[in-house]
């Protein structure tokens, strides 16, 4: 009886455990591959140690914009909107997440500001691409508030997939306000992490400006011309941590120059900006602790669970199945004497 008993135990745990492993591997980890409403992203940081750039600031009084060299930081920020999310609806409803992003350079060193922008964006949770959203938002200028509809963003930018393949992605690039192809270009090692290398190539071409910033700058740069653009172009380079879809390391290349219709050009900003040692350490520590966690939920636990509950199931069975009974032996019958 009691070997019957502690069969079905076992056989009954045995189960218990296989269920657990599917709900784990088939309903647990999908709900956390998604970008998390209050999730807090860490302020990332890149450095330009030898940049070319405008910038203009007061001297005695006076504003002065110039050509400059020297160090530039760039810091983007991201704040979570907790009440924009939740008053998304349709197919954005819980499958969406806001971003309010801030973004600055300023001149290493002195700190003093080069430029600032502030932007809004919807991206999927599960994709990290732009959702299709009519709060997007983006201004460069202190005086002009960020109104919803102003920009339409798409692609990626601050996060790819939660499991990212080696694939062409479509990256937003914010001079040009469009996507353009990224490429996976190889597999390397960022800070002790496997990172997917992607790489993207902007060809020169006028960048979008607004009109009267250029005729600001021709005034300026190009006294007496009468018209002008800004030519464009760049190169980026982003690994990506591919179980969280996390950017680990970011380089970007950028040169702009204002070309009046008198031929002369002016470089605006010609700079290779690249995560610093300390960016890269914090966004790697932070996307090797969601890698963990989801490879030993998705991964790892049902596996384990899987065979330990397989084996309970086989031992709980020989237990629980009745033991096979001998036939007894025939009794020792005596000679049948012959008839005389």
């Amino acid at each position: 009886m009691k070997r019957t008993v502690g069969g079905a135990a076992l056989f009954g745990g045995g189960l218990f455990l296989i269920v657990v492993a599917a709900a784990l591997a088939l309903v647990i980890t999908p709900l956390l591959s998604k970008l998390p409403f209050d999730l807090d992203p860490p302020e990332t940081t890149l450095e330009a140690p030898d940049a070319t750039f405008v910038q203009a600031k007061m001297v005695n009084g006076a504003p002065q914009i110039g050509v400059e060299r020297g160090a530039l930081l760039a810091t983007t920020g991201i704040q979570p909107d907790l009440g924009a999310s939740a008053e998304l609806t349709g197919a954005l409803a819980n499958e969406a997440v806001v971003w309010n992003v801030y973004q600055n350079i300023r001149r290493a060193g002195t700190d003093e500001l080069i430029s600032a922008s502030e932007s809004r964006i919807a991206l999927d949770r599960k994709t990290g691409a732009a959702a299709d959203w009519s709060g997007q938002c983006f201004t460069d200028q202190e005086d002009q508030p960020c109104q919803g509809g102003n920009i339409s963003y798409g692609g990626q930018l601050y996060a790819f997939p939660f499991g990212t393949e080696k694939t062409t992605y479509q990256y937003f690039d914010s001079v040009l306000k469009t996507t353009l192809p990224l490429a996976y270009r190889g597999t390397d090692t960022v800070e002790g992490l496997t990172a997917y290398r992607f790489e993207q190539a902007v060809p020169e071409q006028p960048a979008t400006m607004d009109s009267e910033l250029v005729s600001t700058l021709l005034a300026i740069f190009a006294p007496g011309a009468t018209s002008g653009t800004v030519q464009y172009r760049a190169s980026r380079t982003i690994w990506v941590e591919p179980v969280t879809g996390s950017i680990v390391d970011y380089r970007e290349q950028q040169h702009r120059v204002l070309v009046s219709d008198t031929g002369v050009r002016t470089t605006l900003l010609d700079a290779e900006f690249r995560y610093t040692p300390e960016t890269r350490a914090t966004v790697a520590d932070k996307a090797g602790a969601g890698r963990s966690s989801l490879r030993l939920l998705g991964w790892y636990a049902p596996i384990g669970l899987t065979v330990l509950g397989v084996a309970l199931l086989v031992f709980g069975f020989f237990l629980v199945r009745p033991a096979r009974r001998t036939a007894p032996a025939p009794a020792h019958r005596a000679p049948t004497p012959a008839p005389a």
